[in-house]
């Protein structure tokens, strides 16, 4: 079995440089680095946090703003829902959606944002940078 293991782990630096991203240094590298147009979409959801990742308190309820894994806390992002073409500008104050967990989720959304693009829980959304 432990043979089995070292040829599996031997093995993921190999296929991680077959995939032409021989820049990036490790598995985690290849797997946080991604490179999209700037408009770029995915599936947005609803959060309901109080404590941001960098330990300033939220207000979901009132605050037009989101949480992206990747974009810088500050960057104002202007989100619009693909369906009806309806779009609100919000401020990144958090980090998330987690992509081990929620692998397809590209952003989170406060229900008073997620209301203004006429969202009921998740939808198809297009993301493009505001500048401040």
């Amino acid at each position: 079995m432990s043979i089995r293991v070292v040829f599996m782990l031997s093995a993921l630096p190999l296929f991680a440089a077959s995939q032409g991203a021989s820049a990036a240094g490790t598995f985690e590298d290849l797997w946080l680095t991604r490179i999209k147009p700037p408009p770029y979409g995915g599936l947005a959801s609803e959060f309901d946090d109080t404590v941001a990742s960098d330990g300033k308190r939220l207000h979901p309820y009132r605050d037009l703003v989101c949480a992206h894994m990747l974009e810088p806390l500050g960057q104002r992002l202007r989100v619009t829902n693909v369906a009806n073409g309806k779009s609100v500008i919000c401020t990144v104050a958090d980090k998330g959606p987690n992509r081990r967990f929620w692998p397809r989720r590209e952003i989170d959304l406060t229900p008073p944002a997620s209301k203004a693009i006429g969202c009921d829980g998740m939808c198809n959304v297009s993301l493009e940078r505001v500048a401040p």
